[in-house]
């Protein structure tokens, strides 16, 4: 469990396994979208350091988000 802040509005939520990202700077980071709108219905992002031990963690997971193979008779 991870505890972000939205910088934009200040508030604090937590997240069970947030997915990682390496910056452009070359450092690692949680990414995740905030739970509430900003101004104009804008999506917020909240970010926090983390560690490259955090980040090979995550890659390790399995995503789910490719399509299943369909085979043609």
């Amino acid at each position: 469990m991870v505890t972000m802040t939205c910088m934009t509005t200040k508030q604090k939520f937590e997240i069970e396994s947030p997915p990682v990202v390496m910056l452009r700077n070359g450092r690692y980071a949680y990414k995740v979208e905030c739970p509430w709108l900003g101004k104009n219905d804008k999506t917020l992002y909240a970010f926090k350091f983390c560690s490259k031990a955090a980040y090979e963690a995550s890659r390790e997971v399995p995503v789910d988000d490719e399509e299943p193979a369909t085979e043609e008779p």
